[in-house]
């Protein structure tokens, strides 16, 4: 099987409740082995977040949630799955 790596591109789209233009971005790269809390993680360092102390959540195509299950007290939204168990390759 050929491997392959991932070039995400992530924008910031807003903040502060102000919309940002020009959309201050970056593009990652990674492994389809990395997890998604492990990209939410790279985006706070890229980004270069003072405040690591927040929620995250992806919502995929399909419409799955990923978000770690263990920062939401039993109230994550209906069907989300574990950010530090998924992987990248689900892209």
């Amino acid at each position: 099987m050929a491997r392959s790596g991932l070039s995400i591109r992530m924008e910031l789209v807003s903040g502060h409740g102000a919309d940002l233009w020009p959309r201050p971005g970056r593009v990652f790269a990674a492994s389809r082995a990395h997890s998604f809390a492990g990209l939410a993680s790279a985006i706070d360092l890229g980004f270069a977040r003072w405040d690591l102390a927040h929620l995250h959540l992806f919502t995929l195509s399909d419409g799955t949630h990923v978000s770690p299950l263990d920062w939401w007290d039993g109230e994550a939204p209906d069907g989300t799955v574990d950010g530090h168990a998924t992987k990248l390759s689900r892209l």
